[in-house]
């Protein structure tokens, strides 16, 4: 399996980034509170999707991984299929998603081996598949709720290995 999981992580990513936040009453009476859930937990068919938004990113994570001036960690997450697996880095920027997609379509040091964008200002998507020193890897940006939202998928040198 070359990795469904990059599909599986970016659509479980946006649904965690959607769910992030719920308004309720304060008990105050003061109006509404948001309440942040830190992270979860989502068996799929394919295997265990966890992700984290405290602002840390994944043990191992690559300290050399291009992020748009600005960007800062949001947080991490992770897919475990039996002994496969990928590693999630989310960021958050204050630039736009086009600019977002664009720092990383053009990123000399990325081997880009295809992008697709939808949409704009909230309403962007934009997927870009990556091979050189990140085969396999993935970057998703999407808008959500006024940040944009940077969703990194990298596979460890031990699942990129194909036979023939």
């Amino acid at each position: 399996m070359r990795f469904r999981v990059v599909g599986v992580l970016a659509i479980s990513a946006l649904v965690a980034l959607t769910a992030c936040s719920s308004s309720s009453k304060s008990s105050s009476g003061r109006g509404p509170t948001t309440t942040t859930p830190k992270s979860f937990h989502v068996q799929t068919a394919d295997g265990q999707v966890s992700l984290s938004l405290t602002g840390q990113l994944p043990p191992n994570w690559p300290s050399g991984f291009p992020i748009p001036n600005g960007a800062t960690p949001a947080g991490s997450g992770s897919f475990v299929n039996g002994g496969s697996g990928a590693l999630v880095g989310v960021y958050t920027t204050s630039e736009s998603p086009s600019d977002a997609f664009n720092f990383y379509k053009t990123d000399a040091s990325l081997t880009v081996t295809s992008s697709k964008s939808a949409g704009a200002g909230s309403a962007y998507v934009g997927e870009i598949k990556l091979g050189g020193a990140y085969p396999g890897g993935s970057v998703t940006i999407v808008s959500y709720n006024g940040s944009t939202y940077i969703v990194v998928v990298l596979q460890p040198a031990s699942n990129t290995t194909t036979t023939t």
